[in-house]
């Protein structure tokens, strides 16, 4: 595969400078869109899969693992010398279907084969892994926080350090993440979610589960949050006092409450991504950006979260025809800002990753 230099003054030059990674999530259509490549190649450093290293993913066929696609992903990488996020090992939902119902005993035996034999298959190739994803759900009236689950069922409280820890053995050299969602918002909800969280990590950590980063997902409502978040400050120095890296792993910002005027939208959108990443950069030992999903054409919004004039969401960095956003704009100035407090170690991304 042909190999292509980042632009000199596009966003992973200005991270790399910065000692940080930034990069998105993408699917393995995304390969065959050479002008899509292109800009990939142009602005990215680090690379996610969007969903074909979920255990779903892998293993549609009953009892039948096809990492094809995956593979493909961690070649696009290695070939152009990105840094890879795997995402995910495990997530309540993508299990497959055979697996939905049956024995707990059943169910602990398939996802801890699932997880070694997928870590084992990638040893050494990626840079970083999302262990779990979304462990935490208050509403689920645990007093641990921890979401119900087939996982919780199966393995109990203690699958979190079962998870970490083995994925640690199988590949010492990667990341390890501990994903979560709802944790930027500026709600009741939300600062209980954090409270729960630091409560995990505390209690995670003190028992030697290698917890090395905690991943924010970052999925951020433009016009809902706030330019201060002062409970988000704090947390994220709570994070940092653990000695933990923090991650933004899937970055984008709804424009649903926008108004319908492309430009105002765009702007709102690309004033949410600054302030948003000031913040954070602010705070947090930070070892990557990522985005979810880079251009406007291929966002998950449109389905999710639809707008009520029916117009297309315009959430990411680039518009449907790779043209550079205000908001792309808006995260090279934060990248440019950015200026990192003594923390944890971190990566370098200008140096050859580790495949």
């Amino acid at each position: 595969m042909a190999q292509h230099g980042p632009d000199e003054d596009g966003l992973s030059s200005v991270a790399v400078r910065r000692g940080l990674l930034c990069g998105t999530a993408l699917c393995t259509s995304d390969l065959s869109l050479q002008p899509l490549h292109h800009a990939i190649l142009q602005d990215c450093n680090l690379v996610t899969a969007e969903y074909e290293m979920k255990w779903d993913a892998i293993q549609s066929r009953p009892h039948i693992p096809d990492y094809s696609a995956a593979d493909k992903l961690v070649a696009f990488a290695t070939d152009n010398a990105l840094a890879f996020h795997g995402h995910t090992l495990w997530w309540h939902e993508a299990i497959p279907e055979v697996y939905r119902e049956g024995s707990d005993a059943d169910f602990a035996e398939a996802a801890l084969q699932h997880l070694d034999m997928t870590v084992t298959r990638y040893t050494g190739r990626l840079t970083s892994w999302d262990v779990i994803n979304e462990a935490l759900e208050p509403a689920h009236g645990r007093e641990d926080g921890l979401r119900r689950s087939r996982f919780l069922d199966a393995l109990g409280p203690d699958y979190i350090a079962t998870a970490f820890s083995r994925a640690a053995v199988l590949d010492p050299t990667a990341v390890l993440v501990l994903n979560e969602m709802g944790l930027e918002y500026d709600l009741p909800e939300a600062e209980t979610k954090r409270r729960m969280m630091l409560s995990l990590l505390e209690r995670e950590l003190a028992r030697g589960t290698p917890i090395a980063c905690l991943g924010i997902q970052s999925h951020l409502t433009a016009l809902e949050q706030p330019r201060e978040h002062p409970r988000l400050r704090a947390f994220l120095r709570e994070i940092g006092r653990m000695g933990l890296n923090v991650m933004i792993t899937e970055m984008d910002v709804s424009d649903h409450l926008c108004p319908r005027d492309q430009r105002r939208r765009d702007a709102i959108v690309a004033d949410t991504y600054r302030a948003y990443l000031d913040l954070v950069l602010d705070e947090s030992s930070i070892l990557a950006v990522s985005t979810w999903g880079f251009t406007d054409g291929s966002t998950w919004l449109n389905s999710f979260r639809p707008r009520a004039d029916g117009a297309p969401q315009r959430p990411l960095l680039l518009d449907r025809a790779l043209r550079r956003k205000p908001a792309w704009h808006a995260v090279r100035k934060a990248l440019l800002r950015v200026n990192h407090a003594a923390g944890p170690a971190q990566p370098d991304p200008g140096a050859e990753p580790s495949h």
